[in-house]
C-alpha cells in the first residue's frame, strides 16, 4: 500500500535547463498518473506505469535512490519539483489527488508539454489512454489548421475559428445548423460527452458548461469544475430531492461567474480535450480582447488577418498595431517561437510571465490584456 504524504527526496541531476528532459519527464509523469487512476479498469495500466517509470529514469540519469513505479506514484501525489526541480513552470503542479484521481491541472500541463515517446503506430497505450496524454500541440494545431486554411478563404477561416471558440459543445443537430449558418467549415470532430463530465442521476445524465469557455466541466461529486484551472470555475453539486429533478450547482469561488444550469447529456457532443485546450481556451482571450477594444470609441479591430499571420490588427488614432495573444504555461516556449507582431499580449492570469518575456523579447512590447486595452484607450483619447 502506498504511503501518500511521505516526503521522498531523489538525488538526481538538475534538468531545469534541459527542456527536452523536462518535457519527457512531464509527459511520462502525466501518463503514469492517468495509468494509476485507471489501473482497475485497464490491466495494461500497470505495464504503462512501469514503462513511464523507465522513461523518467532515463531522462533523469543515474540516481542514488532507485526509482520504482510505486515510488513514482508517491511522488506524483506531491509537486513535480521532486522530479524536475524548482523554478520550472510545472514545479508546483500536483498530478494525483489524495484519492488517486488525476488532478485538474493534468490536462493543461499535458497539452503544453506532451512529447512523442513512441512512433504513433507503436504506442502500446494509445488505445486506452486519453488523447491529451500523447497528442502533441503541433499535431492538434496542424490537423485543425489544415482545415482552417483550405482554399485560402479569409472569411471562412474567421467563421470557423470563431465557431470552435464559441461552440465547443452542444446538441449535435444544432451544432450542424449553427455551423452552416455561420459559414464555418467542419474541421474538428465532436464526440459524446464522457462519463467523467456527466452526472448520472434520475432518468437522464446531465452536464454543465464552464461559464467562461462553455466546455463540459469535470464532475467529481460533490465537485464540478472546469479543467482549465485559470477559469476558476468550481461548484458544489446539490443532489435533487426528487428522483426526476435536475441537479443544481452552488458556486465555490469568489469570482462573479454565472452558475450554469444542468443540460441533458442525450444528444450532446463536445470537442476533444486537445482541441479545446489549443483552440478554444486561447481563443477565449482573443475574443475577449476584441470585445474590450471594440467598446473603445474610434477603435477598429480585424481578427486573424492573413489566415492567422497575426491575431489582431488594431487601428487607433491613425496607427495600426499588430497583436499576438499567447496563452502558454511556459513563457520560454513563446520566446522560442516568437510572433512577428510587435505587441505580444498574455491573459491577465499569466501576469507573472511579463518580466521573463520582456527580457527574452526586448524588441517587442509585452502586455497583459488589461494593460493593452488601457494603452489603446489612451491612444484613442490622445487624438
Amino acid at each position: 500500500m502506498l504511503s501518500v504524504g511521505v516526503v521522498i527526496v531523489l538525488r538526481v541531476r538538475d534538468i531545469r535547463s534541459d527542456r527536452q528532459a523536462v518535457g519527457l519527464v512531464t509527459t511520462a509523469a502525466v501518463r503514469a498518473a492517468v495509468a494509476w487512476s485507471q489501473r482497475q479498469a485497464h490491466p495494461a495500466a500497470w505495464r504503462e506505469l512501469s514503462r513511464m517509470t523507465g522513461v523518467v529514469v532515463h531522462a533523469l540519469g543515474p540516481m542514488h535512490t532507485p526509482l520504482e513505479p510505486t515510488r513514482l506514484i508517491e511522488l506524483l501525489h506531491g509537486p513535480l519539483s521532486a522530479l524536475v526541480g524548482s523554478g520550472s513552470p510545472v514545479s508546483e503542479v500536483v498530478l494525483l489527488e489524495p484519492d488517486g484521481e488525476v488532478a485538474d491541472a493534468a490536462i493543461d500541463i499535458a497539452c503544453e508539454y506532451a512529447e512523442a515517446l513512441f512512433e504513433n503506430s507503436s504506442d502500446p497505450a494509445r488505445t486506452w489512454l486519453p488523447s491529451w496524454t500523447w497528442q502533441r500541440r503541433e499535431q492538434v494545431e496542424r490537423s485543425v489548421y489544415e482545415g482552417l486554411i483550405a482554399n485560402g478563404d479569409q472569411r471562412a477561416y474567421e467563421a470557423t475559428r470563431r465557431f470552435l471558440i464559441e461552440h465547443p459543445v452542444g446538441d449535435a443537430r444544432s451544432l450542424v445548423q449553427l455551423r452552416n449558418e455561420a459559414g464555418a467549415r467542419n474541421v474538428a470532430e465532436y464526440s459524446p460527452i464522457g462519463p467523467d463530465r456527466t452526472w448520472p442521476g434520475g432518468g437522464s445524465a446531465y452536464w454543465w458548461p464552464c461559464p467562461i469557455c462553455r466546455w463540459p466541466m469535470r464532475v467529481k461529486p460533490p465537485l464540478v469544475a472546469c479543467d482549465f484551472r485559470h477559469h476558476d470555475a468550481r461548484f458544489r453539486l446539490v443532489t435533487p430531492a426528487r428522483h426526476d429533478d435536475r441537479p443544481s450547482l452552488v458556486a465555490l469561488t469568489v469570482e462573479r461567474l454565472n452558475t450554469p444550469v444542468a443540460v441533458a447529456a442525450d444528444g450532446s457532443v463536445c470537442l476533444a480535450p486537445s482541441v479545446w485546450r489549443h483552440v478554444t481556451v486561447p481563443g477565449i482571450s482573443e475574443l475577449a480582447t476584441e470585445t474590450a477594444l471594440e467598446e473603445i470609441k474610434g477603435v477598429h479591430v480585424e481578427m486573424w488577418l492573413g489566415l492567422d499571420a497575426i491575431d489582431l490588427l488594431v487601428q487607433v488614432g491613425g496607427r495600426k498595431l499588430e497583436v499576438d495573444i499567447k496563452d502558454r504555461v511556459d513563457p520560454i516556449m513563446i520566446a522560442e517561437d516568437a510572433p512577428t507582431a510587435q505587441h505580444i499580449v498574455v491573459p491577465d492570469y499569466r501576469r507573472a510571465q511579463l518580466p521573463i518575456l520582456r527580457d527574452l523579447l526586448s524588441d517587442k512590447h509585452i502586455w497583459t490584456i488589461r494593460e493593452f486595452v488601457k494603452y489603446v484607450r489612451k491612444q484613442g483619447d490622445s487624438r
